[in-house]
Order: structure tokens, then C-alpha cells, then sequence
């Protein structure tokens, strides 16, 4: 039963995306005909009878469902939404007055907002496995009576629900919410659409208000190693927004997908006029590159989840230029250090020569062996690309080792195993006796 729902809603917006307002009317009506408080399909059934010119009972359901979705725990859908009705009708609505409730709803000071998920909407109590069928008038005719029950139960429905917390939007007042909102444009991506690829530049947030994404990192031999996937409501690319670091990932589309984008072009000038916006946004973006470190790391992913926070407000960031130094050999360790994007490069010099031990990427971590043994580094780390680091302080890793030993334990593997690595390396190129690389 669920994947019969979930079948037809991704249809009926499969073809909504693609102009097909028949076949989106086919799937959408059964749907609203089921559950009158199924918000998404009164949208696409209400876009589709604009579209077909049927523009009267369309534009008094848009505004209604398009709160409704926002109501109903996803805001950046409805958000996307407007944009859409903004490029491509936009004499249909007042989409600055729906925008303002929806800030109302989510932006700071809401009695509504509450930080947790939203419950999913009630399941339709009969099997939804095919489309509607008839001729065009009969759909339009179903489509405008399912319409209409839609319409009365909105008017009566309850409209003190919780809503889940926004990341980034509901730190704002509702007017910079609106300000917000108004820096992102809205974009349409196929199914294995590239939205952006490891090592390259960039300088866009993404938001994703329908579809799927995958995540993936190239590894050994250019072997592609899938990381996550990323549903609606999920934000990537924040990393372009504080670093000139390089992507550390590729993000590619699963299926039809639309996402919301803001360049930093935008965001800076919109930083500039409310600073309380640049404030929030730098915040958000060191707070996100943090949790996804955690997933990643071989020392942080050993922290329980619960008290990843409190870990995470014991590191600094540091930002490094292509060529910068970040530790210098025969100097003592810095702290601990973690890679968040670009990639470092662990050079040792000896007999006038220099040679290359290792490449290090997003997620590696450097500094773990001299810090441990307390000793200076034998070896040069040295920033390949324009490279963002996390940084335990020397002084703060006893305190942070004595509160999670996690944190020591994760450390320690590593040192072991890079300690033995390097000695290996070293056996082949020196007549000494194996001293470890300390960094």
C-alpha cells in the first residue's frame, strides 16, 4: 500500500515536471480523492487545471496547498513551489503573501517550531496502484470535485500543528527569512544529472525540495565509493560558502529532482545589507561541515552520536592556500588534524633529498603520532589544493581524550597503522633504522 503511494506521487510529479498535465491529473486525482489532506497531490492537481485553463478553481486551491505542504513539515517544498508559480505563472497567485506565512510558520520567535520530524501524512484507505482513467473532461470534472472536498477540510483544519525546525531559516526573524528565500532560484535536474564533481570549484548551496541525490567519492584507482544519499529537506555544497576549498564529493541525481540554489554571490550581498544573515550562515555552515566530518572520519565516527556536539565545539578551523605549509618538519605537533575538503600532501626531507609518503584527503586525519608520543614532526604536511582543516588544539586533546576516549581510541588505531605504514616506506629509501614519520 505505501509503495503504491509513493508510486503514484512520484509519478503525478514526474509528469507535472515534464508539462504532462493529463497524465499528472491521472495520478494526482485518485490520490486527492483518497485523502483530501494529501497536500502535494491538491498541488498537482490545482497546477494542472491551471495549466489546462481551468484557472478559477485553480487559483483559489493554490495558495491553500501550497501552505498546507509547508504545514505539513515541508517547507522547502512549498518554498520551490512558489518559485515555480513565481518563472512560470505569475499572475496565478500572491506568492509573496503565501512566502510570509510559510516565515511566519518556520523563522525564529514561531510558537510552532518544534525540532523534531514531521509524522507522515495518513496513508489513502484503498489500493492507488493505477491512474485515473476516462476522457479529458471527465479527469478535469473528478479533478475539480476532489478539489473542492480539499478545499473545505483545509478550511477547517487545524492550524496549530508543530512544524520540525528549518535548518539555517529558522534561526531568522520572519523578515530575513523572506530575504532568505528570495536569494535562492530554483532548478530542475534529470535522473544521473552531475549537479557538481569532486575537485572542482565551487560556490553554491544547495537545498533538494523533491527527489533524490547521491553522494560519492572517487577513491583508490578512481573507484567510486557512494556515501550517502540525500533526500528532500537536505542541504550539500555549504563547504563553498566559508572555504575556496575544492568539492570533496560528487553529487548526482538519482531521479527527476528539484533543488533550490543560492550562489555566494548572492548570499555575500544579502550578508552585506542584514548581518545577522552572515552571522547565521557562517554558523550554519561550520556547524554542517562538522556533522558530515563525523560521519567520515576514522577518528570522529567513533564519538556515539550523542555526544558528537559537545565534540565538535572543541575544534577550530583553519583554512590553507594551495602550497601553504601546514606543519613543518622537526616542529612540534600543532594538535590533532582533520581534513574537511582539498587534500594535503606528507613530505620528508633527508640527505638533501624530498620525498612524497602519503596523499591525504576529506576525512584523513594528520598530527595523531607526534601529538601522542609528544615528540616533534619528522615530516612536512604541505596543502595540495586550497584546503579546509579541523584542528584540535594540543593543549585541549588530553581534556577532549579524557571526556570521549573515543576520541583517543580512533586517534590511537590510526597512529598505530600509519606508524607501521611509514616505517615501510622509509626501510626502502634510508640506511637508518626506520625512524616513524611524526606529524
Amino acid at each position: 500500500m505505501e509503495e503504491a503511494l509513493a508510486s503514484l506521487h512520484k509519478r503525478s510529479g514526474e509528469h507535472l515536471l515534464a508539462d504532462e498535465y493529463e497524465s499528472a491529473l491521472r495520478c494526482a486525482v485518485p490520490l486527492l480523492e483518497a485523502s483530501s489532506q494529501d497536500a502535494f497531490a491538491w498541488y498537482v492537481v490545482a497546477r494542472s487545471l491551471l495549466a489546462l485553463e481551468e484557472a478559477e478553481a485553480a487559483k483559489r486551491s493554490l495558495p491553500m496547498a501550497i501552505e498546507a505542504l509547508a504545514r505539513d513539515g515541508r517547507p522547502i517544498l512549498a518554498i520551490s513551489l512558489l518559485k515555480e508559480l513565481e518563472q512560470n505563472a505569475p499572475d496565478a497567485i500572491d506568492t509573496r503573501a503565501v512566502m510570509e506565512v510559510i516565515a511566519q510558520l518556520y523563522a525564529q520567535g514561531s510558537r510552532l517550531v518544534q525540532e523534531r520530524s514531521a509524522a507522515p501524512p495518513p496513508l489513502p484507505p484503498r489500493d492507488l496502484t493505477q491512474p485515473l482513467e476516462g476522457s479529458k473532461d471527465e479527469l478535469v470534472e473528478a479533478a475539480k470535485r476532489a478539489m473542492a472536498v480539499a478545499w473545505g477540510d483545509g478550511m477547517t483544519r487545524d492550524d496549530e500543528r508543530p512544524v520540525p525546525y528549518l535548518p539555517l531559516f529558522s534561526a531568522l526573524p520572519p523578515d530575513d527569512f523572506l530575504s532568505l528565500a528570495g536569494a535562492f532560484e530554483r532548478i530542475v535536474c534529470g535522473p544521473e544529472h552531475v549537479v557538481f564533481e569532486q575537485d572542482t570549484s565551487g560556490d553554491t548551496l544547495f537545498v533538494i525540495a523533491e527527489g533524490e541525490l547521491d553522494v560519492s567519492r572517487r577513491g583508490a584507482e578512481d573507484h567510486a565509493l557512494h556515501l550517502a544519499r540525500l533526500g528532500p529537506g537536505a542541504f550539500f555544497g555549504e563547504m563553498s560558502l566559508v572555504s575556496r576549498a575544492p568539492r570533496a564529493a560528487t553529487v548526482t541525481s538519482v531521479e527527476s529532482s528539484v533543488l533550490l540554489r543560492a550562489d555566494s554571490g548572492a548570499l555575500e550581498r544579502l550578508a552585506g545589507d542584514i548581518p545577522e544573515v552572515g552571522s547565521i550562515l557562517v554558523a550554519f555552515c561550520h556547524a554542517r561541515m562538522l556533522e558530515n566530518l563525523m560521519r567520515i572520519s576514522p577518528v570522529l565516527c567513533h564519538v556515539p552520536v550523542s555526544k558528537r556536539p559537545d565534540v565538535i565545539g572543541l575544534f577550530d578551523t583553519d583554512f590553507f592556500e594551495a602550497g601553504s605549509t601546514i606543519i613543518e618538519q622537526d616542529a612540534q605537533g600543532r594538535g590533532l588534524h582533520v581534513i574537511v575538503s582539498g587534500a594535503v600532501e606528507v613530505v620528508r626531507d633527508h640527505d638533501d633529498l624530498q620525498e612524497v609518503l602519503a596523499q591525504l584527503g576529506p576525512g584523513d586525519v594528520f598530527g595523531e603520532i607526534s601529538l601522542l608520543m609528544r615528540r616533534p614532526s619528522t615530516a612536512t604536511v604541505r596543502a595540495v589544493d586550497d584546503t579546509a582543516v579541523l584542528r584540535l588544539a594540543a593543549a585541549e586533546f588530553q581534556n577532549a581524550t579524557a571526556k570521549f576516549p573515543a576520541l583517543l581510541k580512533g586517534a590511537f588505531d590510526i597512529a598505530l597503522d600509519r606508524d607501521e605504514k611509514n616505517s615501510s616506506i622509509l626501510a626502502t629509501t634510508t640506511d637508518d633504522e626506520n625512524p616513524s614519520v611524526l606529524l
